[in-house]
């Protein structure tokens, strides 16, 4: 009772505009809203009540639930690979694609990996692919992504926003985190079948259309720039590489392979197809 008193007549009295006895420092102060001295509301009528401030937590809290679960809830929006042009020139946009190649290599002063990913159109309502685009990331980028295995596989689907960069003739992705390149589908292709010569022609439908590697071949011989034949240890089995740089090796010289297994109908025989930029696709274990 004394209490509600006490504060009945402070109230009066800085409505009054009389000093008071400011209820923090307790120093008498002018009839301003604030104490002179430690800044405290004086009058009770402005000051918060931890009642109101629980209250006020509490609908900030709802509010912001409320706000996640419906932005849970929106698909995201996308932009056609094959709408990126000129116009869109230095936007920050958002594509969903496959990855259908990957490449790594060397900056122009050695020091650092640049990293692009060719990355098909995905029209997910139609299921089917086409335009490509690259997205690039170096430096600290391509470092993170290394770092962190966030090196997507080809046949991954990725959700990517970047900075768009075109003019005529060129469009390029360029990756400002490595976090802005999301696997959201892994390829069924991403697992790697090991196997020897002999063993992918003696059972070619076990790996037919997959990606494979052979942990340890020899160079036979040398068809074209980008064909030669590849045999076992043993030189008893054969199988036909297409794409790689054939100039680049030796004969007889011990490599790996790893490359899509298919049959060739033209040429009605089974070949390993790598890329020559694909680091891992030829890789001399000796000179």
């Amino acid at each position: 009772m004394e209490e509600k008193t006490r504060t009945a007549t402070m109230l009066m009295a800085a409505e009054k505009g009389e000093p008071v006895n400011c209820p923090s420092c307790g120093r008498l102060t002018g009839g301003g809203v604030r104490c002179d001295y430690c800044c405290t509301l004086v009058s009770p009528a402005e000051r918060i009540t931890v009642r109101s401030l629980n209250l006020s937590t509490i609908v900030l809290f709802i509010a912001a639930f409320l706000y996640f679960a419906i932005s849970m809830t929106l698909k995201p929006v996308y932009t056609p690979i094959s709408e990126l042009n000129e116009s869109k020139a230095f936007e920050r946009v958002r594509v969903l694609g496959k990855v259908t190649r990957v490449n790594k290599f060397p900056d122009k002063y050695g020091k650092r990996i640049t990293i692009q990913v060719e990355i098909a159109d995905a029209k997910v309502a139609e299921g089917d692919y086409d335009e490509t685009i690259r997205v690039k990331s170096e430096g600290d980028v391509s470092a993170d992504m290394i770092k962190k295995g966030l090196i997507p596989q080809e046949g991954d689907m990725v959700d990517v926003t970047a900075s768009l960069f075109a003019g005529k003739g060129f469009r390029t992705l360029s990756l400002g985190s490595a976090e802005f390149m999301r696997v959201v589908g892994k390829s069924p292709d991403s697992v790697i079948a090991e196997a020897t010569i002999a063993q992918l022609l003696g059972k070619p439908d076990d790996y037919k259309d997959k990606k494979v590697r052979i942990k340890e071949a020899v160079v036979a011989s040398k068809k074209s720039k980008i064909v030669f034949e590849a045999a076992d240890a043993d030189m008893k089995n054969r199988i036909t590489v297409f794409g790689a740089d054939a100039d680049a090796l030796t004969d007889n010289q011990k490599i790996s392979i790893c490359g899509k297994f298919v049959y060739y109908d033209k040429g009605e025989y089974w070949e390993i197809k790598v890329f020559q930029d694909d680091a891992n696709g030829i890789v001399p274990l000796t000179k």
